[in-house]
């Protein structure tokens, strides 16, 4: 055991060969947790409330053959795909902020889906930077608001450090439900960060992770993150990334776009989840049918 950090090894020489490194550092000590309380505890409540917006999309692409003569022996490369065509799709519950889905196909794809998702992303900004004051509430809602005695998002009584309050809709001005203050700030729409115009814009694929992750970051443009200061130098925001491996993300933002990868919350094939919900009638299909029919 490292009489410094207190780390057991299962042999010598991989202690000795930790020593070295060890003692560039001030001694550590391992603390645990107290017995009364080491448990987790889900605190995100944010994530169980629908977003405002997100978008859908969707990639299309064909194989190319390739001219690989190499000899070596490594695998071959017999085709490579290309993307030929997108779909982005914005999901809402605000009836007048819906538009129909953005089909392309034709030269140059990925430029032109950064364009449209960087467009997307700034009239969603603009939308989600309003703030409307809440409406008076109806005598069924003052009732429900009056009998509330704990918190309708996180199930906890109200408090006097955490009292109540009227949790509304700021693009609406509709009541939602009683909600104690610590909900009620942390249900407020997510900024990229403190004093920013700019609002996280989830974009789910279905796997991203193994298929289409690999055009948008191969594709990348450091012109869709460019920013200027107030001395007007160009810099650019960071790219976050969740990795899996060096070759799969689970998650990255590219500004304040959220790549999201709805495999990872229903792991099969779109066939089959379509299959699925066609069992239990098409009127589930709500988006297809609105824009494609009901005979599709």
């Amino acid at each position: 055991m490292c009489n410094s950090c207190l780390h057991p090894f299962a042999t010598s020489t991989a202690l000795e060969n930790h020593i070295p490194f060890c003692l560039e550092h001030a001694p550590q000590q391992v603390r645990y947790p107290d017995p009364e309380d080491c448990k987790l505890k889900f605190t995100d409540v944010k994530k169980q409330q629908p977003v405002s917006f997100f978008l859908i999309a969707d990639f299309e692409s064909f194989l190319t053959p390739t001219n690989d003569d190499d000899d070596r022996p490594r695998t071959k490369i017999v085709n490579e795909h290309n993307v030929s065509g997108f779909c982005c799709h914005r999901v809402t519950q605000l009836e007048q902020y819906r538009t129909p889905p953005t089909i392309y196909s034709g030269d140059d794809v990925m430029s032109k889906f950064y364009e449209h998702v960087t467009n997307e992303s700034r009239d969603i900004g603009k939308i989600m930077a309003t703030n409307i004051h809440m409406e008076p509430l109806t005598p069924q809602q003052q009732s429900q608001y009056t009998r509330a005695t704990v918190c309708n998002n996180c199930k906890q009584p109200f408090t006097r450090r955490n009292w109540k309050v009227r949790h509304h809709d700021h693009l609406t001005g509709k009541f939602l439900f009683p909600c104690c203050n610590d909900c009620n700030l942390q249900l407020k729409s997510t900024r990229t960060h403190r004093g920013s115009d700019q609002f996280f814009l989830p974009v789910i694929f279905h796997n991203l992770k193994n298929y289409d992750s690999h055009f948008i970051i191969k594709n990348f443009e450091k012109k869709y993150v460019e920013k200027h200061d107030k001395d007007h130098r160009i810099n650019y925001e960071d790219i976050k990334v969740i990795p899996l491996n060096s070759e799969k993300f689970i998650t990255f933002e590219i500004g304040n776009l959220r790549f999201l990868d709805s495999y990872q919350f229903l792991s099969t094939s779109l066939e089959e989840l379509v299959s699925l919900l066609l069992k239990s009638g098409k009127e589930n299909f709500v988006e297809t049918i609105k824009y494609l029919g009901t005979t599709t």
